[in-house]
């Protein structure tokens, strides 16, 4: 804060246009670290800068082009990202700046995978971190936004347990040291999903907590809507849809479902592709498949004008559920293939998995012959027929029902959810209060209660509670 005002206090008294340049550029990045919003304002501002700076000044260029490179990240126009994060890496090493040529590789990486490159955003990661590991002095900060990232890649090509040995290493350090928004919301968003899949809505919601908690010590009022993005994605998909319709309210985003404006510049949520698909797979499972139909056209149309081929991808996913519940079976496998078929050979697993196995069937019938282009097609018979496996090995052996009891009680997931289920029970709640308190259904609690049960097991509430105590979960 300090530092703000002194800032404002030379922007004051500057003497020169050049001093002016630097320190407007000095306030943008201090803008990217407070979380303030960046829109096509500040890009005019950056690009007249940017067209004032002598050709020799390369960090000041390539600060100027950094800085664009997050701006049209954070517009969602991901082609104008990725060429502005290329040069500002020229002029960084042009400048012998070294760590900032390093850490525009999370950018690229980001880019990469919005537009479906899963194995170019990875590689993107491990070139960092190879040439932070060839520099003399260690930079382990940005190492663990390395790890960070890719475990969001683990994540998407359903490598789990790669995904959370990669989130473990990461958390604490990006969340004690590093206050970018991009990577702040990309752990929380794999620590909120692993936690779905570990304990259900009540471990979601505790790592939720957690996340919110941050962005409000932190001032960070775009993380925090990001996380209630994330809140209606875990609500739906357990659905959870009258506690998913209220937090759609509560963001201010049943708007955009009653009169769809995905270009409006006013509202940064909409820019982010994770927030088209959240609504446009509420409207499915609360039975408005019609209406989903009409948001997602909107929602594609702004998705490839910004070049989020993976945001398209989804969409289209989300699509042939529509048209599966409209009774339009036929549509809605072509839909699923035009899906995969646009991702190509990229492993994309996890968010399809995620949908549950009414896509199973959409998957089972184009494999069926219900598409032409399936049953010619021998690269995406092969695609659909590897999903179609990982449903069956993910059905036999759900994340959530670890066999091994001591790995299973002492996961971070399992404790943070489920310990607050036994704690409740310990104090005497009965189910429907304990739905009470948490903010989910009675059958959501008899659902991971029988969990519990199962994972320690025991048969009933009080050797579950005398269980817990023995193992120091409560």
């Amino acid at each position: 804060v300090d530092d703000f005002v002194r800032l404002n206090s030379i922007k004051k008294s500057r003497a020169s246009a050049h001093n002016d340049a630097e320190l407007t550029l000095v306030d943008t990045h201090i803008r990217v670290y407070e979380d303030r919003e960046l829109g096509n304002r500040e890009a005019l501002l950056l690009e007249s800068i940017l067209q004032r700076l002598p050709p020799g000044d390369h960090l000041g260029r390539a600060l100027a082009m950094n800085l664009l490179c997050t701006v049209c990240l954070h517009l969602g126009e991901f082609n104008r990202t990725q060429g502005y994060a290329e040069s500002a890496m020229r002029a960084y090493v042009d400048g012998a700046a070294q760590y900032g040529a390093l850490h525009l590789h999370t950018h690229l990486g980001q880019i990469r995978l919005a537009r479906g490159d899963l194995s170019g955003a990875e590689q993107e990661y491990l070139r960092m971190e190879e040439g932070l590991a060839a520099l003399d002095r260690a930079r382990p900060g940005l190492v663990s936004i390395c790890k960070a990232l890719r475990s969001e890649v683990a994540y998407e090509m359903n490598d789990l347990n790669g995904c959370r040995a990669l989130l473990n290493d990461a958390l604490c350090s990006v969340e004690d040291h590093d206050a970018w928004l991009d990577i702040l919301a990309a752990v929380y968003r794999v620590n909120t999903r692993l936690a779905l899949l570990n304990s259900g809505i009540p471990g979601a919601l505790s790592a939720l907590a957690h996340a919110e908690r941050i962005a409000d010590q932190r001032g960070m009022p775009r993380l925090r809507r990001l996380m209630r993005v994330e809140k209606i994605r875990a609500l739906t998909l357990c659905d959870e849809i009258e506690l998913a319709r209220e937090e759609i309210k509560l963001a201010d985003l049943d708007r955009f479902i009653n009169a769809p404006n995905w270009d409006d510049e006013a509202d940064w949520a909409m820019r982010q592709g994770s927030t088209a698909v959240a609504l446009a797979r509420f409207l499915v499972r609360a039975g408005r498949a019609r209406q989903a139909l009409e948001v997602l056209s909107s929602a594609e149309d702004r998705a490839i004008r910004g070049g989020q081929m993976l945001a398209v991808a989804k969409l289209r996913i989300i699509r042939a559920l529509a048209l599966w519940r409209n009774h339009m079976k036929h549509e809605g496998v072509a839909a699923l293939v035009g899906a995969v078929r646009l991702l190509g050979n990229q492993p994309f697993r996890r968010f399809i998995l995620d949908e549950g196995p009414e896509l199973q069937q959409i998957i089972q019938l184009a494999l069926d012959g219900d598409h032409a282009e399936a049953r010619s097609n021998p690269q995406l018979r092969n695609r659909l027929s590897e999903l179609n496996h990982q449903w069956a090995v993910h059905e036999n052996q759900p994340a959530h029902a670890i066999d091994n009891l001591s790995s299973t009680v002492h996961d971070p997931g399992y404790q943070s959810g489920n310990a607050r289920y036994l704690q409740l029970m310990a104090v005497g709640l009965s189910n429907k209060e304990i739905g009470r308190t948490l903010g989910v259904s009675e059958n959501t609690v008899k659902y991971h209660l029988k969990n519990i049960f199962r994972h320690l097991r025991v048969s009933n509430r009080a050797r579950a509670v005398n269980r817990a105590r023995e193992l120091g979960i409560i």
